[in-house]
Formats: structure tokens, sequence, C-alpha cells
């Protein structure tokens, strides 16, 4: 388990988070 890996790992949860957010939002919106 090295830094950069743990980073790489922290990059792609932030990604996929951020992905979540701006195709749920439009769809949140939509509905409300």
């Amino acid at each position: 388990m090295t830094s950069t890996y743990l980073g790489v790992n922290q990059l792609m949860a932030g990604g996929g988070i951020i992905l979540l957010g701006t195709t749920l939002i439009p769809l949140l919106s939509g509905l409300f």
C-alpha cells in the first residue's frame, strides 16, 4: 500500500462522487 496507490484511489472515489452528483442533480431537479 503505497501513498501513490492511496492517492489514485482517492482520486477515483472523488471522481465517482462528482460523476454521481452531476448525473443525479439534473434528474432530481427534473422530478421536483
